[in-house]
């Protein structure tokens, strides 16, 4: 069975003159599900995203624990205060949990309905009215197909415009027509996600009267990464573990100069490199035909750590060095598996350290442990 992936996209908006917004979204991992809570806290400012961050906050870490979804919106429910004046809930809630085989539960109270992009369609998400600890709710389930998307959006969104450019709002359908010309141009979960907002912000005429969020959800299939760092301890194992790594499926990275003659060698295709410097401080890269790419060792992986430290100057560069390419390869990846040969490079080691805590080992942990907070399912396996 095919495994999926849930690509999150988050963009907020927050009501003019305050700093902080008043909707508050969570995203929760597990090893076989993604979890997404937004909600959108009464009133504006402080307050309101405290009330928000305390909503998200209990209905993911109940749900991470595999608290059944009804047990966590009773709980929601009785916790939440009641405005004494306007009879309404503190703060509202939206739940999405998506299983890796597709089968999604949506849980929507005192918020904006769903929208599901599939195909050149935008509908509704299919759900029903049901109480729960008295308090109505609209429920749906769906397995989700390739490409889906999943979108859910504040008040503020919806409210758009309204008293100004737009008498009456941007709408529920306003938002569905704009979705039906975005989603054309097949764009990712956070361009979507962004555009809506940019939208929202032109209409509010760049003075949001509320604070606004679009979260879109895509589902495609899991991408996979391996990296081929370092030779083997043991270099009887070179081509036994050289033909693993190329039996592997998704995106294949070599590193190291020793790694790449390894990997030629067992394959019998020459490595080339380029002679052009990309940026000075990174050595070029090179090319082997089957390798998606080819990079020098350590200090292109160091470099590579550092540029996925800045997520979102990364997205913007167009360097094409061994370093940016790598990370970004590394941000696209959801399943990565680090193969990192244990042969001592003597260039690469202070004698006055013990073995096991040379360069190279402690740049793939590092690696490791960035990858892991980016929400990555990461292996790193000792040549």
């Amino acid at each position: 069975m095919q495994r999926f992936h849930a690509e999150v996209g988050v963009s907020q908006l927050s009501k003019h003159g305050e700093e902080l917004c008043g909707d508050n979204v969570e995203v929760v991992r597990t090893a076989n599900s993604t979890i997404i809570v937004l909600s959108d806290g009464l009133g504006s400012g402080v307050k309101a995203n405290i009330l928000a961050m305390l909503t998200t906050k209990i209905a993911s870490s109940m749900l991470k624990r595999g608290i059944p979804l009804e047990e966590v919106v009773n709980t929601i429910a009785q916790t939440l205060p009641v405005c004494r004046q306007r009879k309404i809930a503190y703060s509202t809630f939206h739940i999405i949990k998506i299983n890796e085989t597709g089968l999604t539960n949506v849980i929507e109270f005192d918020c904006p309905t769903s929208f599901l992009l599939r195909g050149h369609h935008v509908l509704p998400f299919p759900s029903q009215e049901k109480i729960i600890a008295g308090k109505t709710v609209r429920e749906g389930e769906l397995m989700l197909q390739e490409n889906d998307k999943i979108v859910m959006i504040s008040d503020g969104v919806i409210h758009a415009g309204i008293g100004g450019l737009l008498k009456l709002g941007w709408g529920w359908q306003g938002v569905e027509q704009e979705l039906k010309t975005a989603n054309q141009m097949n764009t990712d979960a956070e361009q979507l996600s962004q555009q809506i907002i940019n939208c929202c912000q032109g209409f509010y005429l760049d003075r949001p009267g509320d604070d606004s969020t679009a979260v879109v959800v895509k589902i495609r299939p899991k991408r996979a990464l391996t990296l081929f760092v370092g030779p083997p301890a043991n270099s009887a194992n070179d081509e036994r573990i050289t033909k693993r790594f190329l039996s592997r499926a998704g995106k294949k990275v070599v590193a190291g100069g020793t790694t790449a003659h390894i990997v030629s060698r067992i394959t019998g295709k020459p490595v080339t490199t380029k002679l052009n410097y990309e940026d000075p401080q990174i050595p070029p890269i090179g090319h082997i035909d089957g390798i998606d790419l080819v990079t020098e060792g350590v200090l292109t992986v160091n470099a590579a750590v550092e540029r996925m430290l800045r997520p979102k100057i990364l997205k913007q560069s167009t360097r094409q060095d061994g370093a940016t390419l790598l990370a970004k390869m590394l941000m696209d990846a959801d399943i990565i598996t680090l193969l990192v040969g244990t042969a001592i490079n003597p260039a690469h080691q202070n004698p006055s350290f013990p073995n096991q805590l040379n360069i190279k080992s402690q740049v793939l942990t590092k690696m490791q442990e960035v990858l892991l907070n980016l929400e990555k399912q990461v292996e790193i396996e000792w040549l």
